[in-house]
């Protein structure tokens, strides 16, 4: 199938799901509509059955075509010892997809004037070290200010927001701001603190009353957060605390910023789809979130890149826990995949999630 027919295969697809007398007399050409519609739901639940039943991962998979499903599904167990389930709003930690709020909350802050993209660590914080003081926020959140990218030894180190400035102001540059493309973590705690500055609130609050709320993400929010029952939170199968969750763990400013969020397939879904739309800002406002920065990053922290003969936008995580998330859009085919797994496939480890969406969804999705 090509790239061409493949979206009105997955439109049909959609239609073929959910309204199907509708669609036999709207929107079929010919019956090949059907059976290759047919055959890709097929092979794509197949695939993924099988792979369950080979490596017993856990999680839910999500796919869809702007706000309408074409598949969702959800394996295992949130609890392997009380054998609940995983369903949709099962609750899982989504790692460093957590960066894209972090970089939701400051674009809204440059959407209101309050920040600008050219904001400097020195406009911010005044007594920054002289190396750091022209890095700007445009480059924090592209990973191209040159900072290195742990301020931490573990997610879990008691650090207050003080202590991590420092920590963070202390590290060395890779490289010259915009020069150097460079992964960092510290970055986006330094960002998070940005925000503080910037709105004269928590970072935890302006995340709730700017992004969780208007949006209705219930199930979303960070480790600890009262408003998340223990009971919905999935325990994680795979890394060194295998079993338990980081949910119990608590939040310090090892993590703030660039992680410490839990969610729901359904929510991380609805938060995916915000960012693409756009409507995190006003009509007359660019999407800031999928501007591109440099070559491998929009500022929304999303990354671009070709893969499979076909473009892709991509925001992942993962914990020593076995919790492993990813989101991705395909431009071409106007899809996008939500995984959130609470345990590692065993034979891909960490990448779970990169290796379930390229070498399992993408071949059935592309052939």
């Amino acid at each position: 199938m090509s790239l061409k027919n493949l979206n009105t295969s997955i439109f049909t697809l959609f239609m073929l799901m959910n309204c199907s007398t509708v669609l036999a007399e709207k929107h079929l050409n010919s019956s090949s509509d059907i059976k290759s519609s047919q055959d890709l739901l097929n092979k794509l639940s197949n695939e993924l059955h099988r792979l369950h039943r080979k490596e017993n991962f856990d999680g839910t998979i999500i796919i869809s075509s702007g706000e309408e499903e074409l598949f969702r599904h959800s394996y295992g167990f949130s609890d392997r010892v009380t054998g609940l389930k995983n369903t949709p709003e099962t609750v899982t930690d989504i790692g460093s997809i957590s960066k894209t709020f972090t970089a939701a909350a400051i674009l809204t802050l440059v959407s209101q004037g309050k920040l600008e993209l050219e904001t400097t660590i020195a406009d911010i914080f005044p007594d920054s070290p002289i190396d750091k003081k022209g890095l700007t926020i445009r480059s924090l959140l592209s990973h191209s200010s040159g900072l290195d990218n742990f301020h931490n030894e573990t997610d879990f180190d008691l650090m207050s927001k003080d202590e991590a400035i420092e920590k963070i102001f202390s590290l060395r540059l890779l490289g010259e701001q915009n020069k150097t493309i460079a992964y960092s973590n510290a970055a986006y705690t330094l960002l998070a603190a940005i925000v503080e500055e910037a709105s004269k609130t928590s970072f935890q609050t302006y995340i709730y009353k700017n992004l969780l709320k208007p949006l209705k993400l219930n199930h979303t929010g960070f480790y600890g957060d009262d408003y998340i029952s223990d009971a919905i939170v999935a325990k994680g199968y795979g890394g060194r605390d295998s079993g338990k969750t980081t949910f119990e763990k608590g939040l310090t400013w090892a993590l703030v910023g660039q992680g410490g969020m839990v969610s729901s397939a359904d929510d991380l879904s609805i938060w995916f789809n915000a960012i693409l739309d756009g409507r995190l800002f006003p009509d007359s406002q660019d999407n800031l979130m999928l501007h591109k920065a440099n070559a491998q990053w929009f500022l929304g922290n999303i990354r671009h890149f070709s893969s499979w003969g076909t473009s892709s936008y991509y925001a992942g995580g993962s914990t020593d826990f076995g919790y492993t998330a990813l989101v991705q859009y395909l431009p071409d085919l106007q899809v996008s995949i939500v995984i959130l797994l609470n345990s590692y496939i065993d034979k891909y480890g960490n990448a779970s999630h990169q290796k379930l969406s390229k070498e399992h969804i993408f071949p059935i999705l592309l052939e």
